[in-house]
């Protein structure tokens, strides 16, 4: 294209500036004004346009007008340089000129009707869209509930999907049961699946058989009720990944990585300062046992860790958070109940599974070592208060945050320099590396996965934040009622 004639600019911001209806009073009137100039002006009116025509026309008027006055047929007896010309070729090149303006603004106001109509009609095809998954919620059915299902089976389901309160009514009996039952009794195997001299794979435990069947009787939903294509889909792909990670953020990946790692190191050191503080108000009378103690510092070092994590995403990839951040998704008032009981029930069979292949890869001397986790779980002399003060981080914050940075930063993250395939392996390997328990690597590396592609499948940080919190409760409610867990080995 070409380069806009001069003065368009300042047409624009004219027009810009005021209404239409505005803008073409004064350009008749500048006509008007260049009809009534004097003959006798010593420079020829057409080359002062943007004065004789106001300032809607500009530069551009003049430039116009002296290409029209090329073609103006001088009057009959005229003589080249015998004065200044008569104005009626100004004023015919004027008319001219306003006639064009005015028709090619005609075919603008037609062009934003027919934009505006183009517009009423695709708002209309929205709303009749939005009102028939209106009019399909009203009647109870959803998407994937075949049309031959009782009416009141659609109505229970978009009832209880509305109420998170009540999908976690319902969640607590499925969760218990699986803690007081189904993850301290199972089945002893006459002989070893597998011969080895550790006494390993003799036993299977009842949570990893409702895994198994949770497994299976999903794979047999997909594939008899809904009737997809493939009972089992591609895990570690996803069409439609549930974040968005800007061009501007993308930059900041790098920063943000290394600030997030510089406050994990820092919170360390704060809490061996909040270490001697709570060692001071012990020689202060303070009531503190040494598990106390130890579950005050862990507590407070870890709340250090997640404000600064949550500062340094909110300032460095501001918007972050929904609604307004695009980086990760979590929503309530959807159907997470499946979602979250089923990832969890599925979640401890694979988790057995690789606690399994753990003992049988690593020696058992590392397995009779007591960490700070351990310690929190199970107290010196059963200390009820260390107890209740240790599990606030790991069953209440830590899930939160944990998957706000693993699910909701790391993986989009790396998802933006690596395939999924290989973004969901490597931010599973980065969250068990990160508990600093090398005993723990492989189990937790299996969860991180897990867990990853129920986030990718789901579009819903709420299933795996929810997954994660009763995970780690379940430990410690384990240990507060004196349950045994029963495990795939002796």
């Amino acid at each position: 294209m070409g380069s806009p004639p001069p003065g368009a600019g300042a047409r624009v911001a004219a027009f810009a500036g005021a209404p239409w209806a505005a803008v073409r009073p004064a350009t008749r009137a500048g006509v008007s004004a260049a009809a009534a100039a004097p003959r006798t002006c010593a420079r020829p009116v057409w080359l002062s346009g943007s004065a004789a025509f106001g300032k809607p026309f500009g530069g551009g008027a003049a430039a116009l007008l002296r290409s029209r006055r090329a073609r103006v047929v001088p009057r009959r007896g005229a003589t080249r340089g015998a004065g200044p010309p008569s104005l009626l070729p100004l004023c015919m090149a004027s008319e001219a000129l306003v006639e064009e303006e005015e028709e090619s603004s005609d075919d603008e106001d037609e062009e934003d009707e027919d934009e505006y109509e183009d517009d009423d009609e695709a708002g209309d095809g929205e709303v009749s869209s939005t009102a028939a998954k209106l009019d399909a919620l009203d009647a109870g059915h959803p998407a994937w509930l075949p049309a031959t299902a009782p009416a009141w089976v659609g109505d229970t389901i978009m009832y209880i999907r509305a109420r998170p309160w009540l999908q976690l009514l319902i969640a607590f009996p499925l969760y218990a049961l699986h803690v007081l039952y189904f993850s301290t009794g199972g089945w002893k195997l006459p002989q070893s699946a597998i011969p080895n001299a550790k006494g390993l794979f003799s036993n299977v435990g009842f949570d990893t058989a409702a895994g198994a069947v949770v497994a299976l009787g999903t794979l047999l939903i997909r594939k008899v009720l809904l009737r997809l294509p493939r009972a089992l889909p591609p895990l570690l792909s996803s069409e439609h990944p549930p974040w968005s990670v800007s061009r501007a953020d993308k930059r900041k990946i790098a920063n943000t990585t290394v600030l997030l790692v510089v406050a994990y190191l820092a919170s360390g050191y704060g809490a061996v300062l909040i270490e001697q503080v709570l060692f001071l108000l012990v020689g202060l009378g303070v009531p503190l046992t040494i598990a106390t103690t130890r579950a005050w510092k862990v507590l407070l070092g870890h709340l250090i860790w997640v404000f600064a994590g949550v500062k340094i995403l909110r300032s460095k990839l501001n918007p972050f958070f929904p609604r307004r951040g695009s980086w990760l998704s979590w929503k309530w008032r959807t159907n997470w109940l499946a979602w979250a009981v089923g990832g969890y029930y599925v979640s401890a069979m694979f988790f057995n599974g690789a606690d399994v292949l753990n003992h049988w890869l690593l020696p058992s001397s590392l397995f009779n070592e007591d960490t700070v986790v351990s310690k929190l779980i199970n107290p010196e002399n059963r200390d009820v208060m260390a107890m209740a003060v240790g599990c606030v981080g790991p069953c209440i914050t830590a899930p939160v945050f944990e998957e706000v940075l693993y699910r909701g930063f790391l993986l989009p993250a790396l998802a933006c320099y690596l395939p999924m395939w290989a973004a969901i392996p490597v931010s599973s390997v980065l969250f068990a590396v990160h508990h600093l328990n090398i005993q723990g690597v492989l189990p937790l590396t299996v969860l991180g996965f897990i867990w990853a592609i129920l986030y990718t499948k789901s579009n819903n940080l709420a299933v795996t934040i929810i997954i994660h919190a009763m995970w780690n409760s379940r430990v410690f409610l384990s240990s507060f009622l004196g349950l045994r867990n029963f495990t795939d080995f002796e």
